[in-house]
């Protein structure tokens, strides 16, 4: 053994180097590598070789052992390093071993040196097990305090309690914001010195804020107050996000932590749980997030339990598959594919939406695959790549002599995030686009408030210059009030309201006609999605949209295959040059509304109904409110709009008079010849 320790003396520099260059190649250990600073590796790799020589110590009891390799195996799973890719790291190092150290080592010591390794394997995978028993036994004792806990203050003081004993634990701390938005601790478990952690916290003189447009509302407490889901601090040392906090994290042995919002279902967090640990990366490994997400659901039954909101808010995917395509995210597999926006006034594109594809292997996959498991920090370098290459597309086109208008999704954490404004900004001065050519799309969402900042930080991308487009204007959280007080350009009127067909067509008609009025009358354009057929495109047109995008001009497509899209599609044509049943539905659709208005003013009704001169009263009704193009001229049309007209003036729109007589128009629009 003597001859092993000296040759791992000599050689136990290279071997470990060699060693961790081998890790960097697996997947999993490169995840957990990259998390640390430059002195943070230098530290592991000391670690390693005091961990080989204390293995060829021929003193080393297997007590001793035993509890040596437990220690380094609960590290091991805390930070997330996966069962199966331990064992093959131990493999890895005894081929190491074996080539670059057996030559000058017997036999017989490397045999023994081989079986130490073996039983050191073995027990840091007891420690796992340990690890993974202390989390049950966590969540068992949480969820009885969940149903137990007879008001919130004995509920935090005994949460705290359970979360600081847990065993990958170091801290942790609970609390709240009030009404400006600053956070408060409130219970916490483990630290230094006298009232323990939070006393430190407290003490260190940094607010923590929950609004997006304060500097301090950044961290993992703000984001995750805002985003309703756990948010991570990897690593205090190279997280810029909290940079002020550095020093203290440092002094507690504090290397990295999750927040986690306790909120009911559908509601906002009524307190946030923080939870550190003692290494880079302590939350982020497979176990560690199943075991946050269950904790979190969880502490969502007390939110609801307890109801104290006024005194204090896909598909399954394997993590090793989330894993792939964030890292796709930041290589060259990311393809931004445009499709163009038609303008409905002349029928010519002069804007194009840029669409985020991933490329992975012969398959290309689209943002409804891929978006929803994306971390907050992947959203934010997809959105910076994307936006820059689709900038970078436009400078080409432009080059070309086509200046087209770039349209890109804004994701809703965007506004809880500076980073995003703070990336477009730089994507335009890099790119030098004017600011106005750039309109960024928020996708309506349910977390887009009036308070907490959201709404200044639209403000400050309005003060940008660049435009914003309300996306999927009625796909189920919009508000009059947010429609009123947010500062759109643009609303783009949800695929599925656009989505006009069958016996249903005249109320959809009318509901994109009213958007269409209210959307005009808030001086904001308005453009519709999903536009699969020439017949809605035509009836769009007549209801007053400005704007449309759809299958029916063009799918998405890569930017060399756009330009020659333009070249042989520089018009589109929108113009109704026949009547179909959805082109005359949406001339009725106006030509009702014109009625409606007309049976608001009394003395003008009665003189248009009532008049003796039968030429005048025809002459006026038709300079008001002609039935136009609805049905081909005759007796059977001009009958239909007096008796439509009557029956609106007389007894209203719910009237059976008017009933009867919109039935009839229904009949014979569909009875109508198609005109050519």
């Amino acid at each position: 053994m003597q001859t092993l320790i000296e040759a791992l003396r000599k050689s136990a520099v290279l071997v470990v180097n060699r060693f961790y260059e081998e890790l960097a190649r697996l997947p999993k250990s490169r995840r957990i590598l990259e998390m640390l600073s430059a002195e943070e590796l230098a530290h592991l790799k000391d670690r390693q070789i005091q961990n080989l020589l204390a293995l060829a110590d021929p003193g080393l009891s297997s007590k001793e052992h035993a509890a040596m390799a437990m220690r380094i195996g609960r590290i091991h799973a805390v930070v997330g390093l996966d069962k199966e890719e331990l064992v093959r790291s131990r493999g890895i190092l005894q081929e190491l071993l074996y080539k670059l150290i057996g030559r000058d080592v017997g036999g017989q010591a490397l045999s023994l040196y081989a079986r130490r390794l073996t039983s050191d394997t073995a027990w840091q995978l007891k420690a796992y097990q340990a690890v993974e028993d202390s989390q049950q036994d966590v969540l068992q004792r949480i969820t009885r305090i969940v149903w137990e806990a007879g008001s919130y203050t004995h509920f935090i003081d005994q949460l705290v309690s359970v979360l600081g004993g847990h065993d990958e634990v170091t801290a942790c701390t609970i609390g709240r914001p009030d009404e400006a938005g600053i956070f408060h601790f409130e219970a916490g478990a483990g630290g230094s010195g006298e009232g323990g952690l939070v006393a430190v916290l407290t003490a260190h003189g940094h607010e923590i804020s929950v609004r997006a447009d304060h500097p301090d509302g950044q961290g993992a407490v703000g984001r995750a107050w805002r985003s309703g889901h756990a948010e991570r601090v990897v690593n205090y040392q190279t997280d810029p996000l909290v940079e002020r906090w550095r020093d203290v994290a440092a002094r507690e042995g504090l290397r990295s932590s999750v927040a986690i919002p306790i909120a009911a279902p559908g509601h906002a967090p009524i307190a946030i749980v923080m939870l550190f640990s003692a290494y880079p990366g302590g939350f982020v490994g497979p176990d560690q997030v199943a075991f946050i997400e269950l904790l979190q659901t969880l502490l969502s039954c007390v939110a609801s339990r307890l109801q104290t909101h006024d005194g204090l808010h896909g598909g399954a995917v394997p993590v090793s598959v989330r894993q792939h395509w964030a890292a796709l995210v930041r290589t060259g597999a990311l393809e931004m594919h445009y499709q163009p926006l038609l303008t409905l006034a002349n029928g010519q594109v002069s804007k194009v939406e840029a669409l985020a594809r991933l490329r992975d292997g012969e398959r290309l996959l689209t943002p409804d695959e891929f978006l929803f498991a994306l971390s907050s920090d992947d959203l934010l370098a997809l959105f910076a790549r994307g936006l820059g290459q689709a900038l970078d597309d436009r400078a080409r086109w432009l080059a070309a002599g086509h200046d087209l208008e770039i349209s890109v999704n804004l994701p809703p954490a965007a506004l809880n995030d500076l980073r995003y404004f703070d990336a477009a900004r730089e994507a335009l001065e890099t790119h030098a686009c004017p600011s106005r050519r750039l309109t960024l799309e928020v996708l309506e969402n349910e977390s887009i408030s009036l308070s907490h900042g959201q709404r200044a930080i639209l403000g400050k991308f309005r003060a940008l210059g660049v435009l914003l487009a309300q996306d999927d204007l009625g796909s189920g959280h919009s508000g009059l009030a947010r429609l009123r007080e947010l500062p759109f350009d643009w609303i783009k009127i949800d695929r599925e309201i656009a989505h006009i067909a069958g016996d249903a067509a005249l109320d959809a008609l009318r509901v994109v006609y009213q958007i269409t009025r209210l959307g005009h009358s808030l001086g904001k354009l308005v453009l519709a999605e999903g536009v699969d057929s020439a017949d809605l495109l035509k009836a769009l047109a007549l209801l007053g949209v400005d704007g449309a995008q759809g299958y029916e001009i063009a799918r998405p497509m890569p930017a060399d295959e756009l330009l020659g899209w333009i070249g042989g599609a520089a018009r589109v044509s929108v113009a109704p040059v026949g009547e179909s049943v959805l082109t005359r539905l949406a001339r009725f659709v106006v030509w009702e509304e014109r009625a409606f208005i007309l049976a608001t003013l009394p003395e003008a009704a009665r003189g248009l109904l009532d008049s003796d001169d039968a030429a005048a009263r025809t002459a006026l009704a038709d300079a008001l409110i002609s039935f136009g193009d609805i049905l081909p001229a005759g007796a059977e049309r001009d009958a239909l709009q007096r008796d439509m007209l009557h029956a609106v003036v007389k007894g209203g729109r719910h009237s059976e008079a008017w009933q009867a007589a919109l039935a009839r128009l229904m009949r014979a629009i569909s009875a109508a010849p198609l005109a050519a």
